[in-house]
């Protein structure tokens, strides 16, 4: 999932350009940007365990993406976009959700700044990795406006050593 090609590895960032594809998408309001991504995802989960219009167990993704955005003191807004790329065998004609705040989207090609941390993050780190990440790069090269975040579960619901990235859309 979320095929990528590395392009180029700095000091302090690396460039890839993400594959599109189609994703299963829902944009959800949270207590906080933490609780926003965890229940986001708990129903993208339930899509692909086969909350949708043909019952397909779709397996699981390794990679879940979330798109943030800064809010005016410095934090994530509570407002997240939360996506999974659609598994390969489903792509051409993906399950309609069952769950109607869900949307299969189409994605292009997308290029990044990213830098790379494990753990069990949260939105603080997220915050603190970007800030960064965007000294290391500038304002020249990136689109400051949206964070990307990628968070790789291996194995799933795994609770330590969890792969995480935050990413910079390339100008």
């Amino acid at each position: 999932m979320f095929g990528y090609r590395t392009w180029s590895r700095q000091p302090n960032y690396e460039e890839k350009e993400y594959k599109g594809g189609k994703f299963a998408t829902i944009e959800h309001t949270g207590e906080t940007f933490d609780a926003a991504c965890l229940e986001a995802v708990a129903k993208l989960y339930k899509y692909l365990e086969g909350s949708n219009d043909q019952g397909a167990k779709m397996g699981v993704v390794d990679r879940v993406c979330i798109t943030a955005l800064p809010a005016d003191d410095g934090s994530l807004q509570l407002k997240v976009k939360v996506s999974l790329q659609i598994p390969s065998q489903f792509q051409a004609s993906p399950p309609s959700p069952a769950d109607k705040s869900i949307w299969i989207e189409q994605r292009g090609k997308m290029a990044v700044f990213f830098m790379r941390f494990q753990g069990n993050a949260k939105g603080e780190e997220y915050k603190n990795y970007a800030a960064q990440l965007r000294s290391a790069v500038g304002t020249e090269k990136a689109d400051h406006k949206e964070l990307y975040i990628f968070s790789s579960y291996d194995p799933q619901n795994k609770s330590f050593g969890n792969c995480h990235e935050v990413s910079l859309r390339k100008k």
